[in-house]
């Protein structure tokens, strides 16, 4: 049977799909994020820009029976496979792929957050369909799995402390976000859904935001390029642990004037190439003043090819763009990414010492007009496993999930697609004492197995995509099942994504 149905971005487009799904729920509600300390602490802490990352992710897929539970007693190979639905109506864009936008000639993707189009899930007041949301925080499996301090937000709704996803709110066509770090290393990761592809060219990307970062010991917005939608891009920045993508390219807005007041501009830029993280030598060229709360936004605009990464900025206010940052004679290991925008925190009150009184361990990131050009390339669905979300007391949530040795299942509901995805992948932030990463089994097929791709280092989040067979994913609900050779195994930020799932209307 032929369904039609319609998508909105300032323009109607009908697309004709086929199959129909029914959406199902999720029984789950949301996780926290995870803890500074653990009872066994590591002893590899380093500052924050380490140079001694590297990791090697692989997968396998076992040939080992699926899991023996009732919970799991159904296979994937009898199961229907993923066909083409329809999303529902809620599934808006902002603009026809080549128009003009986000101060753009000609915008392949432009985001404007002209208003809350959430639905009560991870995403906070952005649409799910289209955004992407991770938060990881404290981590101590036993005790904090995920955990997150509730945060007051400035400047949009209500000003109580309140838990995720509160934290992500679109008001008066900006998204604000908050963090309460609680002494601790915690970010809040968005992403669209959408690649920008710079292959063979310099691509543009531009987006607005509150530039006020107190310095690298404080709390900065980040942004980043990635090769996979992994979540918790930049989860252990303290550590000596490998970055979260394979590939990947970003940059921090802590440079400049440390402290309050001043000027911001880049701090540190960094690269992971086939899974080697490093930091390659820049030229810090200029700094911008720095935003002011209800103030007008830092621009910025981004100019990245394969070898070569150019950062530009305004004064809050500003039309006339000034240098701040040149990266040469790269090579990239990434033509085509995801493109994320971060808030990330070091334990704030540390930016003023001996005091320990900085004032940015509660602070809120202001965020408007994200674009970039491009060719149209297409759209990952993806599909959340719901947040823990338990009420610790004392103003802390668990987002994350213990899995220990398991087997634990969880379940995803509405899957569906527009057209038929090119590959599926589960994503997810994985932590352990020792050197496991869980495996898992989709709707009880058969265990995919990861290997420890690491050095020795354990003690820290992990960034994991982990491909599965698109035949095992099923219309409607779908069950991930975990299992692990370690108690202290703990997850978070698990989605199921549908790798060209949509195309871009």
């Amino acid at each position: 049977m032929m369904f039609f149905t319609k998508w909105f971005r300032f323009a109607l487009v009908a697309v004709t799909v086929v199959g129909a799904l029914v959406g199902v729920s999720s029984a789950f509600s949301k996780p926290k994020e995870n803890s500074r300390t653990s009872t066994k602490p590591s002893t590899k802490h380093s500052t924050k820009h380490s140079t001694k990352h590297s990791t090697k992710h692989s997968t396998k897929v076992a040939t080992s029976a699926p899991p023996s539970s009732a919970a799991n007693s159904t296979t994937g190979a009898t199961s229907t496979p993923v066909a083409k639905a329809v999303l529902p109506a809620s599934a808006t864009f902002k603009t026809s792929p080549s128009a003009p936008g986000c101060g753009l000639a000609a915008a392949a993707f432009c985001e404007t957050f002209d208003k809350p189009a959430g639905d009560g899930s991870r995403t906070g007041d952005l649409d799910p369909v289209l955004w992407g949301v991770s938060r990881v925080g404290d981590i101590n499996p036993g005790s904090i799995l995920n955990n997150f301090a509730h945060t007051r937000m400035v400047g949009c709704g209500p000003t109580a402390a309140m838990p995720p996803p509160n934290d992500v709110r679109i008001c008066n066509g900006q998204m604000f976000e908050s963090l309460n770090d609680n002494h601790g290393v915690v970010n809040l990761d968005t992403y669209p859904k959408q690649p920008f592809n710079f292959a063979g060219r310099t691509g543009t990307v531009v987006f607005d935001v509150s530039a006020d970062s107190d310095g690298s010991h404080g709390a900065w917005p980040e942004f980043v390029i990635t090769d996979k939608p992994v979540p918790g891009v930049r989860s252990s920045i303290s550590l000596q642990v490998p970055a979260g993508a394979a590939n990947s390219i970003g940059f921090a807005l802590d440079g400049c004037t440390s402290g309050p007041g001043g000027t911001t501009g880049v701090g540190l830029v960094f690269v992971t190439t086939a899974d080697v993280y490093s930091e390659p030598k820049f030229t810090e060229t200029g700094c911008v003043s720095k935003s002011v709360p209800g103030g007008p936004l830092n621009h910025i605009e981004v100019r990245v090819s394969r070898t070569r990464l150019e950062v530009w900025g305004t004064d809050p206010g500003s039309s006339t763009l000034k240098q701040l940052a040149v990266a040469d004679s790269l090579d990239l290991g990434l033509e085509k990414g995801l493109v994320w925008l971060n808030d990330v925190h070091y334990n704030a009150r540390k930016s003023i010492e001996p005091c320990e009184c900085g004032k940015q361990f509660q602070h809120t990131f202001v965020w408007d007009n994200l674009g970039f050009d491009g060719p149209k390339t297409y759209r990952d669905l993806g599909f959340d496993v719901a947040d823990a979300n338990i009420d610790e007391g004392g103003g802390i949530s668990r987002l994350g999930h213990l899995v220990g040795v398991g087997p634990v299942t969880l379940d995803i509901g509405g899957v569906r697609t527009v057209q038929t995805p090119t590959a599926a992948q589960v994503v997810l932030n994985s932590y352990s004492f020792e050197k496991f990463i869980p495996s898992i089994s989709i709707n009880g097929g058969p265990w995919i197995d990861t290997p420890w791709p690491y050095d020795n280092e354990t003690y820290s989040w992990r960034s994991l995509s982990i491909p599965v067979p698109v035949a095992q994913v099923r219309n409607g609900k779908n069950t991930i099942t975990f299992k692990s050779g370690h108690e202290s195994t703990t997850i978070a930020n698990v989605s199921l994504i549908l790798v060209a799932g949509a195309p871009v209307p």
